[in-house]
């Protein structure tokens, strides 16, 4: 049997495509031997290629590490064949040749398509060989220890050295962990690995809707491997074969409505256009598929034709929060940021199909270009609650990349930041005092330290009463979860700092109409231009409103005031403006390859310094972090801080009230976990509860302020714990201790 394949050059690459519809063979080396043998004999014909590629309803690519095994094979099987037929017999007595020749033909005709039945024959061989050598004549002896010695064992020790033809157990169990195939579904373009490598040991595994989740731990023991199972590669050949003949219906006789500047409404439709192609072709065939299955198959259709196909997936794990496609895209694997695993390598890899429908996709989405005259974008998958941020030619010179950054779902709370060890108890109690008495907060770090996750957690210490408005170049914050939650939020979108859209309004002058738009607290999603001249000189006279927050990058408070004064030319009198400075970070514990998040540094700006407040002493530190305790621990300037009187003076009280009301807020927050954890209810630290649970502590404070001077934090706290075990017991739950 001849296999059908053609030589095709796919941009630099050498591909060989083997036409497998219809084959009995089963479109698979690693589990037919037809297959195997087909395809190490074209090797044989086109040696060199960079992929083999197997195309039928599942297409399976191999490449690297597996084409590697198998043109391993095709140079074994040539050198096998010819040179120990030289070595059949001693001298000139033919008599044993022709049945020698049959026996090593025999085996060695079996290596191309399995090669540890190959190997395991000829051991066995030998074996026997060796065994009749010890009986009869002393020459036929000889000649069968010769024969033995001088044709069989360097054959077999040639198959030894061979991966594929080493194992044990049943015959082809251990070729596809060794080949380990790009698979895929005609109907999508992604491929991804479905054998784990053999030497990778699993540490947990989970579900994912109807997709499977496994974390393996690498050799090496420093990344994972997050593999992937979407449920599209798992069906049955009907199913696949159903969808790829309604996706060529639906290209050839409803194309036009492919579309992606519209994702939701064209995902609705084109969800029920799939559900009548699938309806139709089940009845008119009289195929074995129910009404469940043909819906879920038309998700499925309009996932991979207008959706972003297995990224979805990858989308749909809340522990994915990062996603990275490098160019040149196939040569490596798509990687993530796990919550849990961190960084870690997939066994999904991209194609440049993928990458030419996800490049259509995002510019229609953003409606800006993307080309090499702009080869930078930046924008929002508001479907998905994602960031991308996408490079191409001739910045990224070896094609396009990108950076896919998840967002969460429901907005950060301080509570949820504390469980996650962000921060503690104490410092949430800080910053939330700080936002309430209308401080000025800009929150400093790295990218991926979690500055705009304490920035939208803060925006939830705003008490409701209070307008806020934001300004953003890309939609990070959480503002429609903030609206819902009954928040008053005028969200602002301006000139993006890569995109330049000419229809969009810079940040300096959206700030300037932010300013006359009334008393607001004003939120910016990142200080970093012309903008902030405009935005401390309205701190400076106070039209900024209640408050300003916002984010900047910079390590260390030196590293802000360096980067606002130095860097986007503000005067040194006009940073003190600021009233407080949060520095969160990235840390490897111990020096380990394992990160965590937290915040290091909140500090205090004081004012009474003239030109440096590093070297002057106008930085005071009122928490900051102790490695050997991994957390932020407050400091002795905490207490004689000159924030907390100013405080005391606008409210008329002493600073010793307000570091009751500190504590209380810290105590508040720590009772609001650790029910969480005992009722085993996670939604109270969710935004909705949290906002609640601000309103109730608000409640409170007014009612003992409107009858009495001095404020009893023990009575607040009784009222505000009471009001929660009556919602928890009133819904149902068990009843707290």
């Amino acid at each position: 049997m001849s296999c059908d394949f053609t030589p095709l050059s796919i941009g630099r690459e050498r591909v060989l495509k083997f036409k497998c519809s219809g084959c009995r063979g089963g479109a698979s080396i690693e589990q037919s031997e037809v297959c195997m043998r087909g395809v190490v004999e074209a090797l044989v014909e086109e040696p060199g290629v960079d992929a083999v590629i197997l195309a039928d309803l599942y297409e399976r690519e191999y490449r690297g590490a597996g084409l590697a095994a198998l043109e391993e094979l095709v140079r074994a099987h040539e050198e096998c064949r010819q040179w120990p037929l030289r070595n059949l017999v001693v001298g000139e007595c033919k008599r044993c040749e022709a049945e020698r020749k049959q026996l090593l033909d025999q085996i060695v005709n079996k290596l191309p398509g399995s090669p540890l039945k190959a190997r395991i024959e000829l051991a066995r061989a030998v074996a026997d060989v060796q065994a009749h050598a010890k009986h009869g004549a002393k020459k036929c002896g000889e000649c069968r220890e010769f024969f033995a010695g001088h044709a069989l064992k360097p054959v077999l020790g040639t198959l030894k050295r061979v991966k594929l033809a080493r194992g044990k157990g049943r015959e082809r169990d251990g070729y596809g962990k060794l080949l380990q195939p790009l698979v895929k579904p005609h109907f999508s373009t992604s491929r991804i690995l479905v054998e784990a490598p053999a030497e990778a040991r699993l540490v947990d595994a989970y579900d994912l809707g109807d997709s499977e989740v496994r974390i393996y731990c690498q050799p090496n023991g420093l990344q994972h491997l997050y593999f992937l199972i979407p449920p599209e590669y798992k069906l049955q050949p009907e199913q696949v074969s159903l969808l790829n003949r309604a996706r060529e219906l639906l290209l050839e006789r409803h194309a036009e409505k492919l579309d992606f500047s519209d994702p939701k409404r064209s995902r609705e439709r084109l969800e029920r256009l799939g559900s009548r192609l699938m309806t139709q072709l089940v009845i008119d065939d009289r195929l074995e598929q129910t009404r469940e299955e043909a819906e879920r198959l038309a998700k499925c259709l309009a996932k991979f034709s207008v959706g972003l196909g297995v990224l979805e997936t990858l989308l749909s794990d809340g522990h994915v929060q990062d996603i990275y496609i490098d160019a040149p895209v196939g040569r490596s694997p798509v990687h993530i940021y796990h919550s849990e695993y961190e960084e870690c390598l997939t066994n999904i890899y991209m194609t440049a199909e993928d990458i030419e429908s996800i490049v259509s996709r995002f510019r229609a989405i953003s409606g800006r270009p993307f080309s090499e005259a702009d080869p930078v974008l930046d924008l929002n998958l508001q479907e998905f609650s994602a960031r991308v941020a996408a490079i191409g030619p001739p910045l990224s010179p070896a094609g396009e990349a990108f950076a896919i950054r998840r967002h969460k779902l429901t907005p950060w709370t301080l509570p949820q930041l504390v469980c996650n060890r962000f921060l503690t108890p104490e410092a949430a109690g800080l910053l939330s005092l700080l936002v309430d008495s209308q401080a000025s907060i800009l929150i400093a770090g790295s990218r991926g330290a979690g500055k705009t996750s304490l920035l939208g957690a803060l925006m939830l210490e705003i008490p409701q009463k209070y307008r806020i408005i934001s300004i953003e170049d890309t939609a990070e914050l959480p503002i429609a979860q903030l609206q819902a939650l009954g928040f008053k939020v005028q969200s602002l979108l301006v000139q993006s700092a890569v995109g330049r859209s000419e229809t969009e309004l810079r940040a300096e002058d959206a700030l300037r109409a932010a300013l006359r738009l009334g008393e607001s607290v004003l939120v910016m999603g990142e200080v970093r231009g012309p903008e902030t001249k405009t935005l401390y000189e309205a701190m400076r006279v106070g039209t900024a409103g209640n408050s300003v927050m916002g984010t900047i990058h910079g390590s260390t408070t030196r590293d802000v005031f360096d980067r606002v004064v130095y860097d986007l030319g503000i005067p040194p009198t006009s940073f003190k403006a600021t009233d407080t400075l949060a520095v969160a970070a990235t840390i490897r514990p111990g020096g380990s390859m394992s990160r965590v998040r937290r915040v290091v540094q909140i500090t205090e700006v004081d004012k009474d310094w003239k030109n440096d407040p590093a070297s002057e002493g106008g930085f005071a530190d009122l928490m900051s972090y102790n490695p050997v305790k991994n957390q932020l621990e407050c400091t002795p300037a905490l207490a004689k801080s000159r924030l907390i009187a100013t405080i005391a003076r606008k409210w008329g009280t002493k600073p010793a009230d307000i570091m009751r009301n500190l504590e209380l807020r810290a105590r508040i927050r720590k009772t609001l976990i650790e029910i969480a954890a005992e009722t085993n209810q996670q939604r109270l630290l969710e935004a909705e509860f949290v906002t609640r649970s601000n309103n109730i502590f608000h409640e409170l404070l007014e009612k003992q302020l409107g009858r009495q001077k001095n404020v009893d934090y023990r009575e607040i706290f009784e009222g505000w714990r009471a009001w929660l075990k009556e919602g928890i017991e009133g819904a149902g739950r068990r009843p707290l201790r």
